[in-house]
């Protein structure tokens, strides 16, 4: 009676002889000759064998030994490193011991030990693994080795190449074959890839982009609202960001310069930056598509942009735009290029209207107006203070920016919080009005309600993103009633919840109710 057996196959890239068509001829001789009977196939094909990620045939395989239902007691793997090869040689272990825990054996057919307990095959198996191990790790400094060469010798070492920019496929010769499209790639391991500029276009309007910067007053954000006026979209085909931008002006590739290795992945780790000093920066590497010297202006103009001003600048800045505008508010900051940002205001002073009081100005506000401002501001903190700290006290990464109320959780989920007084109809009957901010991308407002000139928060909305029309006023509560009653809450413990459990996506586009007004 012949016994029943599972096998498993994987396949990477590191070597032809362990093909999946090898492995099985070499399971089947194996099992034909010791009286196996296969039963089950686990493959995991063109995967790496460095951790247990995407790897679902061995994910399967282990869950299926600890299965009451399985059909086989032995699994038949060609050699230790098609278990794999994990730079932690203990784990490699656990995993064949977590079957031999289930009275599961694994047999490496292809070893010159038998698979038993005794001391001598522990020993081969322990140097097996670790021979396994240092092959990747010699094999990834190979190929990074064998990288840097190629970029120094000035060919492309992957990814997209950048707005105005394109591929060009050289052959042994750096002989011209054809320029690539986009999810093209070479197929012969001779050939080589280039960058160079763009033929339909792109590049004059890369050169356009620079010389808009470098000499006129204009920021990214202002070389974007013009792109998009002109109806002229990204390479994706969507409308100018400023990031896109600012991308673009800092990239060193429109010089002709190659860079390689700013940031580093090794054996399936995590993704670290490299020190700058240690990037691989080959000058004239490609044809240049703007002039140094103007990219050196760009350059200096970004740096200079980067510098935080003291705090006499911005109060000097300050007491510029009163001079002439006649007034000091956030439109009139922004409406003048060489003032202080409102950013800037925010994080020297902690608000516009300590920022008032610092420099001396009196605003020509209505006076209970600033009243209502002012402790609509203090509750905005303190509401703020408190659900940073519940958040961290989960374990969650929080930033706040306070001039846009905006708080970051994990780097992915943002939130804008706003505390708001009444309006009032006919200067008696109160509402509640809410605008879902158009600058800047938020998932959720959080909008807590109090009377006028109180301090006691009625309650909290809170809206996901797609409820509200962008950059307009909503009424969320009149005559006593909200219009948004599914979103209403007495606190803000459904707020913990959603940063912990539910994936932003779920709530991106929720049925919007209500009306705006």
């Amino acid at each position: 009676m012949a016994f029943r057996a599972a096998q498993y196959i994987r396949m990477s890239t590191d070597h032809q002889q362990y093909s999946p068509v090898f492995q099985r001829q070499a399971i089947a001789e194996y099992a034909a000759a010791h009286n196996f009977r296969i039963v089950r196939d686990y493959e995991d094909a063109g995967i790496s064998g460095l951790t247990l990620r995407e790897r679902p045939a061995l994910v399967q395989l282990l869950l299926d030994v600890q299965s009451a239902a399985r059909r086989f007691a032995t699994v038949l793997v060609y050699d230790v490193s098609r278990w794999g090869r994990f730079q932690d040689v203990d784990e490699a272990a656990f995993y064949e011991y977590a079957c031999r825990r289930a009275g599961v054996n694994v047999i490496y057919v292809a070893e010159p030990f038998e698979n038993d307990a005794s001391p001598a095959t522990s020993v081969l198996k322990a140097l097996k693994r670790a021979m396994a191990a240092e092959f990747s790790r010699d094999m990834s400094r190979k190929v990074f080795l064998g990288t840097c060469l190629n970029v120094r010798r000035g060919f492309h070492s992957g990814g997209p190449p950048g707005y105005g920019l394109q591929r060009i496929l050289v052959d042994a010769d750096r002989q011209v074959r054809h320029p690539l499209r986009q999810y093209e790639y070479k197929s012969v391991q001779t050939d080589r890839v280039i960058v160079a500029p763009a033929a339909n276009g792109e590049a004059a309007l890369i050169r356009k982009m620079f010389e808009w910067y470098a000499t006129q007053p204009i920021s990214p954000t202002g070389i974007a609202r013009r792109l998009n006026d002109f109806g002229i979209c990204n390479g994706s085909g969507r409308v100018w960001q400023a990031r896109n931008i600012a991308t673009i002006l800092r990239n060193e590739a429109y010089i002709g310069t190659n860079i390689y290795s700013r940031t580093s992945s090794k054996l399936s780790g995590r993704w670290e930056r490299v020190p700058e000093q240690d990037w691989i920066r080959i000058p004239n590497a490609f044809t240049p598509v703007v002039d140094r010297r103007v990219f050196a202006a760009v350059q200096a103009k970004l740096a200079r942009a980067r510098q935080r001003p003291t705090r006499e600048e911005i109060v000097e800045g300050l007491h510029e735009v009163i001079k002439r505008a006649g007034k000091l508010t956030q439109g009139t900051l922004r409406h003048y290029r060489s003032a202080p940002s409102v950013g800037q205001v925010m994080r020297e002073f902690g608000g516009l209207y300590e920022a008032y009081e610092a420099i001396g100005y009196s605003p020509n506000l209505d006076p209970a107006r600033s009243e209502h401002r002012r402790v609509e501001h203090l509750m905005e903190k303190r509401v703020a203070d408190v659900t940073i700290e519940a958040l961290r006290s989960q374990g969650h990464e929080v930033r706040y920016e306070k001039h846009t109320g905006t708080i970051c959780v994990d780097g992915t989920l943002r939130l804008q919080l706003v505390v708001r007084s009444p309006w009032l109809v006919h200067a008696h009957e109160p509402y509640w009005v809410a605008r879902w901010p158009d600058r800047f991308p938020v998932d959720f407002l959080i909008y807590g309600r109090i009377e006028r000139a109180g301090t006691e928060l009625l309650d909290f909305h809170i809206l996901p993103r797609g409820s509200l029309a962008p950059g307009i006023y909503t009424v969320l509560h009149r005559h006593g009633q909200t219009h948004f009653e599914a979103y209403r809450h007495s606190n803000l413990t459904l707020l913990l919840d959603l940063a912990c459990n539910t994936p932003i996506e779920v709530v991106a586009n929720p049925p919007r109710v209500g009306g705006g007004r």
